[in-house]
């Protein structure tokens, strides 16, 4: 899992981006990013498909609208085909980290350890919280899984270099939005459900996620939406609640809401009920849409949201 492409070069570098999502569609963008933190990153291309079968041959069909700037591929892995863990950081070195990991979430997994990729992330404590155990992200998914999706990219020019996760994609998103030494709390809604990722100096503290298909919420009766306009807005509050709690030096001052793929009003609902303001998310505030028009409507900037957090890997906001 830890494929990795190193940044190079001095004036601009970028990603081809693409997202598997659980529902079967399939998003790439291209974008180019610089190391200037005044330029936003420009979006050069962005393709979808609704192929039956997700594989090589809808690589190939994407990469011919988006591969053209001739970046490096990332892939972000479909909600479920992994596991993210919290655990305790072992008093180890970074080398052996791995090794530490392994023995301590064999079961925690439903399938032996040795056929498991394994990657990891601390969450960043340290500096305000010294005498607090210090604690990780690991991510975990069966190699097996790791091992087909890769093989999509076998004959892609340019190859695959990373594989990503929800979770690191929209934290990117939530990176750039956020002001200086501000806590962010970043909504967005899917065809699956909605996710709440809640990020300081653009890292991970807080990830929930509430599986609910929307075609079921916008079927039922006004009733069964506002029911689960309620159920998010309870689990954002006790969320910014829980962030108060554990970590205290992250003061949550702003939600964003995103686009939606469906006629939710979920930023409108929140609106007043939070005890910060709300917001909706500008795209063109934080990227460069001039090439790719269509990412002016909200159901093009749903669909493509976790492929353009992806293709910003490696890109830290300086503000």
């Amino acid at each position: 899992m830890n494929l990795y492409w190193p940044m190079f070069g001095s004036g601009t570098q970028g990603w081809t981006a693409f997202d598997a999502a659980a529902d079967g569609t399939f998003a790439a963008v291209s974008v180019r990013t610089s190391r200037y933190p005044s330029r936003r990153p420009q979006v050069l291309q962005c393709a979808h498909s609704s192929a039956v079968s997700i594989g090589a041959q809808a690589i190939a069909d994407l990469m011919k609208k988006v591969g053209g700037a001739g970046y490096p591929c990332t892939l972000a892995l479909a909600r479920g085909s992994y596991q993210v863990l919290v655990m305790p950081e072992a008093p180890v070195l970074d080398s052996e980290m791995d090794a530490s990991l392994r023995w301590s979430i064999a079961s925690m997994i439903e399938f032996p350890v040795s056929e498991a990729g394994l990657s990891w992330m601390r969450i960043p404590t340290v500096e305000f919280q010294p005498d607090r155990e210090k604690q990780l992200y690991a991510i975990v998914a069966r190699k097996s899984l790791l091992d087909e999706q890769a093989g999509w990219f076998k004959h892609a020019k340019p190859a695959l270099k990373a594989i990503d996760i929800r979770e690191t994609a929209l934290r990117n998103i939530a990176g750039l939005l956020e002001k200086k030494n501000e806590g962010l709390g970043l909504l967005t809604v899917s065809p699956a459900g909605v996710t709440s990722t809640f990020t300081f100096r653009g890292e991970l503290y807080l990830d929930r996620f509430i599986a609910q298909p929307m075609d079921e919420v916008l079927s039922g009766d006004e009733q069964r939406k506002r029911k689960f306009l309620d159920r998010v807005t309870q689990q954002v509050y006790q969320s910014m609640e829980l962030i108060t709690r554990t970590h205290p030096f992250v003061s949550i001052e702003r939600i964003v809401v995103g686009p939606s793929p469906t006629p939710l009003e979920l930023g409108r609902h929140l609106a007043g009920k939070l005890p910060v303001p709300v917001q909706m998310l500008d795209l063109a505030s934080i990227f460069d849409i001039s090439a790719a028009p269509q990412l002016a409507q909200p159901e093009a900037q749903a669909r493509y949201l976790v492929a353009l957090g992806a293709a910003l890997r490696g890109l830290r906001k300086t503000t």
